[in-house]
């Protein structure tokens, strides 16, 4: 699948837009425009504010088939994580990866 058509089932997916997309990024309303079009694809830089935005692997982004099923990004627990921590306003991340980190802890005690 082409990058333009992955963005678009990743955007549909979410239930974002392209605006959304460009303000999560700082990368213009341009820019993606022409990556929904096809006329160009994100570099490095690019391509990982994107995937962060839409909190998804550059694998998954570009379907580079190098994720296996054995991946811990496979696991449903640690994604149900990351969509809980994802929706939480940045001053709660903190707090909940303190918290994680002492649960660690105790638990290697």
């Amino acid at each position: 699948m082409a990058f333009a058509n992955k963005l678009k089932e990743i955007l549909s997916q979410k239930g974002l837009k392209a605006v959304d997309l460009a303000r999560a990024t700082g990368l213009s309303e341009a820019a993606i425009s022409d990556y929904l079009k096809g006329k160009k694809e994100p570099r490095g830089r690019q391509s990982i504010s994107i995937a962060k935005a839409l909190g998804v692997s550059l694998d998954t982004l570009w379907e580079t088939g190098y994720q296996t099923d054995e991946s811990p990004l496979n696991n449903p627990k640690l994604k149900q994580m990351s969509k809980i921590f994802q929706s939480l306003q940045p001053e709660f991340q903190d707090f909940a990866l303190d918290f994680v980190k002492k649960l660690a802890e105790l638990q290697n005690k």
